[in-house]
């Protein structure tokens, strides 16, 4: 088989890609795969050091307000589908598949032009702008929500089959090796490329865990983050704290979250979908700069069925974060309550699921 995979900007759109990817690999491993990003995403990394080769097109995306440059990224979709359209027809793919996001747009819709098998992975129970205007065009839109329907044209073939996730999710890629001392972890990351009034409740929370020589806190930044809050961490006496460790980014993040034994993070599908395949506590910080305010209604669908505890941004100034992370590390039967609530929305078939429909979607 001969897969092109499209993904690009955050991590939300690029985890999963990788997944099918490795799926694919791991149960055809003559399979050629290909992927499509733009220039400047972090897929550009991510991709190499998994082992894949990548090709980038000069896409950007779409601003949220009115904006000139919303043209200029228009212009520039147009041509890059031009462009995918050479790469197409040079690789020769069996599928095109996306996982949704500005930078899966115009492969995607080349290989609608031309005739190939496609298909988008929508995450979200809000579909995006990109999977929306790709929905009819696309031959299958997989979805994590049933819900996302509601947001799609009549006309879209949908499967709901529930978000892809690394292969090793649930076995967690080998045991991590706590900090002597340490008996308990906190994992917390706020998105790929940082979430600024989280890592400042963070610091906060690191600042109390000072005191916790039996608590290692594990916390990424986000890229664009890593420098500011780099040097608000030594300002506050905190690199003296071995049990306090500060990444850009986490790449073994099914290790370390097998580790954990309380989790923070934002309430993206994909980060949700993580925490539900570990069973792990977690307290959710939803962004408040989403589309259709969909990571709210994320935590709150878990909080209402017991399985997280959520906590809004506004609150984050009022202690809120540190005081739930604190009474989640005082007591254990808190914390399994939770693990137990939120492993009830773990798909574990998901990739095996879309595997099979690549497979039926190729044959054409």
């Amino acid at each position: 088989m001969k897969m092109i995979v499209s993904c690009g900007g955050t991590g939300g759109h690029i985890t999963p890609a990788l997944a099918l990817a490795d799926t694919v690999k791991c149960n055809e491993p003559r399979a050629e795969i290909l992927f499509v990003g733009s220039e400047r995403g972090m897929e550009n990394t991510l991709v190499k050091d998994a082992g894949y080769a990548i090709e980038a097109l000069r896409v950007e995306g779409i601003s949220r307000r009115i904006s000139l440059t919303n043209l200029r990224a228009l212009y520039r979709a147009g041509k890059a589908v031009g462009q995918a359209k050479r790469l197409i027809q040079e690789f020769s793919p069996d599928i095109v598949i996306g996982t949704g996001g500005y930078a899966c747009y115009p492969t995607l819709r080349a290989a609608a032009l031309l005739g190939v098998p496609c298909a988008v992975h929508e995450s979200n129970a809000v579909p995006g702008l990109a999977v929306r205007r790709l929905a009819a065009k696309v031959d299958r839109v997989w979805l994590n929500f049933e819900a996302a329907k509601d947001g799609l044209p009549q006309s879209a073939s949908t499967l709901v089959v529930g978000n892809p996730l690394p292969i090793d999710s649930r076995r967690g890629g080998g045991a991590l090796r706590l900090p002597s001392g340490c008996r308990r972890m906190v994992l917390s990351f706020g998105g790929s490329l940082g979430a600024r009034e989280l890592n400042r409740a963070v610091l906060d929370l690191m600042e109390r865990e000072r005191g916790l020589a039996d608590v290692y806190h594990c916390h990424a930044t986000g890229k664009r983050e890593y420098d500011a809050f780099l040097a608000e961490f030594s300002a506050r006496g905190l690199t003296k704290c071995p049990n306090l460790e500060v990444l850009p980014y986490i790449n073994d993040m099914p290790r370390r979250m097998a580790a954990a034994d309380v989790v923070i993070s934002r309430a993206g599908a994909m980060s949700i979908s993580e925490i539900a395949a570990a069973s792990r506590a977690a307290v959710l910080i939803p962004s408040p700069n989403v589309t259709g305010d969909h990571q709210y209604k994320n935590a709150k669908m878990l909080a209402d069925a017991g399985a997280a505890y959520l906590v809004t941004e506004d609150r984050l100034a009022d202690g809120e974060l540190t005081k739930a992370v604190l009474s989640l590390l005082a007591s254990e039967e808190k914390r399994r309550a939770l693990a137990s609530a939120v492993g009830a929305f773990a798909r574990p078939d998901a990739n095996r699921l879309i595997l099979q429909d690549i497979r039926k979607l190729a044959k054409k």
